[in-house]
């Protein structure tokens, strides 16, 4: 019975670690700071009008600005969906792809807003909040890269120290 106890207490502590972990989400936080119409220059004859979206991305008391096309999200989504289906089912939804129309201001207003609840919803998860994807995405400066990576290895050795 003495075993049975210690091993319910081990595994409750597992349990609680995990949850914490999951529940507590990760350091990183974004805030939609509007967008802007660019245009790009082919060949020096033909231009051709994109949204840029703007975000200030925060990690404690460091910030920094990002700005990133409608076309980027995508191929971000396209690309944690495919590594990792199972964490993504819980994540907001991007809107859908327009590609006539796509510099409508009511269409941007309603895609900063998504774009922005999606970042919230990708950082608000630790384990993509921290996917190399993900930092290379938000521009995450190299040496607060170092820093989350050092803190995701003592709390992944401090779940292998309950477990054993």
């Amino acid at each position: 019975q003495r075993w049975g106890k210690l091993g319910r207490e081990r595994n409750a502590a597992i349990s609680n670690m995990s949850l914490g972990a999951r529940d507590k989400g990760s350091k990183l936080r974004c805030f939609g700071k509007g967008s802007e119409n660019l245009q790009h220059l082919f060949c020096m004859a033909i231009s051709y009008d994109y949204t840029v979206y703007n975000f200030q991305i925060a990690h404690e008391e460091r910030r920094w600005y990002v700005q990133k096309r409608f076309s980027s999200f995508s191929a971000l989504d396209d690309e944690l969906n495919e590594r990792y289906p199972d964490l993504m089912i819980s994540v907001q939804r991007l809107p859908p792809k327009k590609f006539l129309g796509s510099l409508d201001p009511a269409l941007i207003a309603m895609r900063q807003k998504s774009l922005d609840a999606y970042l919230q919803s990708v950082l608000a998860r630790s384990a993509l909040a921290t996917c190399e994807t993900v930092l290379d995405f938000i521009e995450m400066p190299l040496d607060l890269r170092n820093e989350v990576s050092h803190e995701q290895r003592h709390l992944q050795a401090g779940l292998d120290a309950v477990r054993t």
